[in-house]
């Protein structure tokens, strides 16, 4: 249990500080959402933008944070390994910032804006910091030492933050001067990270960059068809949409749609925050655990608590999704998370909501092909996964718009699970409690379905302490099938008394 402990400590370390960059980096979203020079096509063009830059960062890191994690538990010399994935990273970075420089405008009018090549010019900058210091920040994971992680992720935000409220604010600038605060920003995180993780040499060693390149281009490809499932959403929208078409029973703009789609995604992404934070302590810790004798069932008992924990958060951010944007506590405190030009998005937070339980879930079984070096299924796992958001989006947004760029991603991560999960099982079985997670799912979904008949509390007492009562009462249910009926029982001798023991049925290893 004290690895479990370990992993809890690290988890929190992690979560504290990343939840307070959210916390700092989501003021952000009420800032643009509640100012008037910045509407909801602006805000869309964010997005978009946005979407393109976490593609190409795939791309520029080319896989090397989890290849530098999988391959130093085959050697003695963890230095060697970084220092060639960082030469990777290098001279993809500078290619990339080269062809910035010279094609910025041409891009910009690729994208649709014409005379903004500024916009790529900046863009570009964060890319190539935000490539650079990937690895450092790696190390660091690997190295267990989360406190300096959170430090340089919260200077990294702190100064977004403050540059964004001094521009956006206070000077009432643009799209322009947001991109400047995230260059500035981007910088500050480069220079903090580089302080005693500098590769010793950037000469090429081919017997090490072979393996390296290898295993980097699998988790790269992965990666691209992962974070598409995440963002090619906010990039086909304003693409797909008919401009002046009817949504809801008023004409919206592609890029208007695209803003509300991209505010609601924030108020869903409040359950990635821990997601984030496990995965920063979680995959070191995997790769560090992966050799030891009990390391399935360690594995099984992490997939466990940590469902359950995104399961919470899906029920409650899922069933207050409407208090937590319009904060009204009863008239006493009036505040709006995302401005009330938004509000019409609501209704897909719970479907992204469940999504992201999903990609928490895929995390978490996925780390056998990692382990065992069967990085090929990763593209396929994914590469079933962007087949299904890309169509998704290409045949239904046209028609229903962002419901189904929404829907098109839970059953992206769903398909994936299954994947994962079924291929897992024959090249590194782990005895995860299928079972017992599928009935705490149908807990909190349905408790989820009862709040929702409830219906928003809109400031009225009753309808806020039913709903509140309806979720604690999942809460208890699942906490009293836990005490009263352990999913993991100790061990007595070699006899495993886990009260699933039709869930942990031993596969043979191939």
């Amino acid at each position: 249990m004290s690895i479990l402990r370990r992993l809890a400590t690290q988890t929190a370390i992690f979560g504290t500080g990343h939840i307070l960059a959210k916390v700092l980096n989501l003021s952000l979203t009420w800032l643009y959402t509640n100012v008037d020079h910045i509407s909801p096509t602006d805000y869309g063009i964010f997005s978009d933008v946005y979407a393109f830059v976490a593609m190409l960062n795939i791309i520029l890191t080319f896989g090397m944070e989890t290849t530098f994690f999988r391959l130093i538990q085959d050697t003695d010399k963890p230095q060697k390994i970084y220092n060639q994935a960082f030469l990777v990273i290098s001279v993809l970075s500078v290619l990339f910032l080269s062809l910035i420089g010279l094609l910025h405008e041409e891009i910009a009018s690729l994208m649709g804006y014409d005379g903004q090549g500024i916009w790529i010019l900046l863009m570009g900058g964060v890319m190539f910091l935000d490539a650079l210091a990937a690895l450092p920040m790696a190390q660091l994971r690997q190295q267990e030492k989360a406190r300096r992680f959170v430090l340089i992720l919260l200077a990294n935000v702190v100064v977004t933050v403050v540059l964004n409220f001094v521009f956006v604010l206070f000077l009432q600038k643009g799209l322009t001067y947001i991109f400047m605060a995230n260059l500035v920003a981007s910088a500050v995180k480069l220079g903090l990270a580089f302080m005693g993780n500098l590769p010793t040499s950037l000469r090429p060693d081919f017997k090490i960059l072979r393996p390296v390149l290898n295993y980097g281009f699998f988790i790269m490809i992965a990666g691209l068809a992962g974070v598409m499932n995440e963002t090619l959403d906010r990039a086909a929208i304003p693409r797909l949409w008919n401009d002046g078409d009817l949504f809801n029973g008023k004409p919206m703009t592609g890029e208007a749609l695209n803003g509300i789609y991209a505010a609601n995604y924030k108020v869903a992404i409040l359950i990635n925050l821990a997601i984030q934070a496990f995965r920063y302590a979680a995959e070191p810790f995997f790769f560090n655990r992966a050799k030891e004798k009990d390391s399935p069932e360690t594995f099984a008992k992490i997939f466990h608590f940590f469902m359950i924990a995104a399961l919470l958060g899906f029920l409650v951010i899922g069933s207050f999704a409407k208090e937590i944007v319009s904060f009204n506590f009863f008239g006493l405190i009036n505040y709006t998370f995302i401005g009330e030009k938004y509000w019409s998005g609501l209704d897909i937070v719970p479907i992204l909501l469940l999504a992201y339980v999903f990609a928490g879930a895929y995390i978490n079984i996925s780390i056998w092909f990692k382990i065992t070096k069967q990085v090929r299924f990763a593209v396929l796992f994914t590469g079933v996964g962007a087949l299904i958001t890309i169509l998704g989006n290409f045949l239904f947004v046209s028609s229903v718009g962002y419901y189904a760029s929404a829907w098109s991603t839970l059953i992206c991560y769903m398909v994936m699970v299954a994947l994962v999960y079924v291929v897992g099982q024959r090249y590194y079985p782990i005895p995860y409690r299928i079972s017992r997670i599928g009935f705490y799912g149908l807990i909190f979904v349905g408790a989820y379905a009862v709040n929702y008949a409830i219906g928003p509390t809109d400031g009225f007492a009753f309808a806020f302490i039913l709903k509140t009562l309806v979720t604690l009462g999942a809460i208890g249910s699942v906490l009293w099938s836990e005490r009263t009926r352990p999913t993991f029982s100790p061990k007595v001798g070699n006899v495993d008394l886990s009260s699933d023991e039709d869930d942990a049925t031993t596969h043979t290893q191939e």
